[in-house]
């Protein structure tokens, strides 16, 4: 009977159209074969994959794992999830350049996800932040910051010039970005 390794061993070893092909037929963040199967490896594994083959195939399940994952966890961890999704989006951007309306390279899509990461307002953010002691900050609040502050470290990696051109209210979270904790 196979073990966990080697299916994924075997998985990894075809190509990603063969891949994709075989996501058809199993449920991600399920057994497959009725083993265990370390999704999270796997969709990291095809986002390097993807990365340092500058692939789209690749990307494509990649996103697909993340954003399956990312549906069934629970909150923190389906942020994390996020996180290295547009993570991915963003270097392939940087690498291949923006395609409006493209699935993986268009950096909306990025902006989008900024934009229901950060709850607060610039504004609202800044008012937060001038508090003499951070850490007096209601813990939820402070997680807040944080996440908007990861989000924008992705996001500032693609922003200029056309998003901000585009969304310029982008600017003034991209000044706040060194201030957030």
């Amino acid at each position: 009977m196979n073990t966990p390794r080697d299916i994924f061993d075997a998985v990894l070893a075809r190509p990603a159209q063969a891949v994709a092909a075989w996501l058809e037929g199993v449920t991600i963040g399920e057994p497959v074969d009725q083993e265990d199967f370390n999704w999270e490896v796997f969709a990291f594994t095809m986002a390097t994959r993807a990365g340092e083959e500058q692939s789209l195939p690749w990307a494509r399940i990649a996103l697909r794992t993340y954003e399956a994952l990312a549906h069934r966890a629970q909150a923190r961890a389906a942020h994390s999830l996020w996180l290295s999704a547009m993570n991915l989006r963003a270097r392939l951007i940087e690498d291949l350049g923006p395609r409006p309306g493209d699935d993986i390279l268009d950096p909306e899509i990025v902006r989008g996800w900024f934009q229901r990461v950060a709850t607060l307002s610039p504004r609202d953010a800044q008012a937060l932040l001038a508090s003499s002691d951070l850490r007096a900050l209601p813990g939820d609040k402070l997680l807040l910051l944080r996440d908007t502050k990861n989000a924008l470290n992705i996001l500032s990696r693609i922003a200029e010039p056309d998003l901000t051109r585009l969304h310029p209210e982008l600017k003034d979270w991209l000044m706040l970005r060194a201030q957030l904790p």
